[in-house]
């Protein structure tokens, strides 16, 4: 029985192992068509590998053949801009060469030009000068000189009328002094000092021109000469000034301007 139970036992085990080896097989053939498949998709890709190398290797030439003749092309688009822009830069040099001996010729013409029109204007100015130093008298000129002329004449003439007074008036008072002196016997040693004179010795006792001034105020006042009293002398006929009482306290009025206003000639 031990051996039956035995023997049912390996059977059982040799058919789990049968159906383990039946599903490992099946497992097996399933694993060997993806294994399959696996290498027929690594072959594709090999494939696709090999043919995107080549791509790339087309284009890479491509590519280069490309920069090459891009460069080249640049390389000539280069030179051509050069030689354009040297004959440009000829050309404009040319232009400027010639426009700067334009200026050049044009601003020796304007420079003669200026210099004649210069000596011209000084010839002219010459003339001008000439003609004013040899201009006419304006007639309002002429008016005022003859004005002016006018009033210095009468001016002078005024002086001259009141030196002779003023001569008139000192011989009148020498006069009346010499009178006074006569009747009152007195001899007053009065001068009037000339700076101009030389001054002499006080041994040299010889004669000296003497001139006669005024007598003092006070004096004649305090002694009761003037008008009025016995002692005083006569004034002078038709003269203003005996009018007046004098005062020797009191200085002498102040001379009174001319009411004619003093015009000068503008000269120009």
């Amino acid at each position: 029985m031990e051996l039956e139970r035995s023997i049912d036992i390996s059977r059982r085990q040799s058919k789990e192992h049968m159906c383990r080896i039946t599903d490992l097989q099946d497992e097996l053939r399933h694993r060997e068509h993806h294994i399959s498949e696996l290498d027929k998709e690594v072959q594709h890709l090999h494939e696709n590998i090999n043919a995107l190398t080549k791509e790339l290797e087309f284009k890479g030439k491509e590519i280069l053949r490309i920069r090459s003749e891009s460069n080249q092309q640049m390389r000539l688009h280069e030179q051509d801009l050069n030689k354009r822009l040297e004959k440009e830069l000829d050309v404009m040099t040319a232009d400027h060469l010639r426009e700067k001996n334009i200026m050049r010729a044009d601003f020796n013409k304007i420079t003669e030009l200026l210099k004649k029109i210069n000596a011209a204007l000084q010839v002219s100015l010459e003339e001008m000068e000439e003609k004013y130093l040899k201009r006419e008298s304006k007639p309002e000129d002429i008016q005022m000189i003859t004005d002016l002329k006018a009033m210095l004449t009468e001016r002078d003439q005024i002086i001259k009328k009141l030196i002779e007074n003023n001569k008139f008036y000192q011989l009148e008072l020498v006069n009346r002094e010499t009178n006074y002196n006569k009747i009152f016997n007195s001899s007053p040693t009065v001068g009037v000092i000339n700076p101009l004179t030389k001054q002499k010795k006080k041994n040299d006792k010889s004669p000296t021109n003497r001139f006669v001034s005024v007598p003092n105020l006070s004096a004649l006042e305090s002694g009761g000469v003037g008008n009025g009293h016995p002692n005083r002398l006569d004034p002078i006929p038709n003269s203003p000034v005996h009018d007046i009482e004098f005062s020797s306290s009191k200085p002498l009025p102040q001379p009174v301007p001319p009411k004619e206003p003093k015009t000068f000639l503008r000269y120009q």
